[in-house]
């Protein structure tokens, strides 16, 4: 009888260990799935975090090309008016006779009265 004792004893014991053994491991899959959601979830506000920038940013170059966009086709009318116009024929000069250069200043004679 002893034996069975020791043998019932012995099962429990198992039993008991490998309850215990299969506790521990979901509790360590249970903390290691709550650190790998933690990384995720930063992960992601992290990349939510860089499109926002990024749209922003987008955004920015958007009316950036199309202030740009707008300065282009007045330049271009502007060039579009400039050739319609007829050119007029530049002005032909005419020489003139150069006269020599008189001095501006007068001298004068030292006068005998003095």
């Amino acid at each position: 009888m002893d034996r069975i004792d020791r043998n019932g004893k012995d099962d429990a014991q198992k039993a008991r260990i490998i309850f215990l053994s299969l506790a521990a491991l979901v509790t360590i899959l249970l903390i290691w799935s709550f650190i790998s959601a933690s990384k995720a979830r930063s992960e992601r506000d992290m990349a939510r975090q860089e499109v926002e920038t990024l749209k922003q940013e987008n955004a920015k170059l958007e009316q950036l090309v199309k202030d740009l966009n707008q300065d282009n086709e007045s330049l271009k009318k502007k060039v579009q008016q400039l050739q319609a116009k007829p050119k007029a024929k530049p002005a032909v000069k005419k020489k003139t006779k150069s006269t020599k250069n008189k001095p501006t200043k007068k001298t004068t004679k030292p006068s005998k009265n003095e």
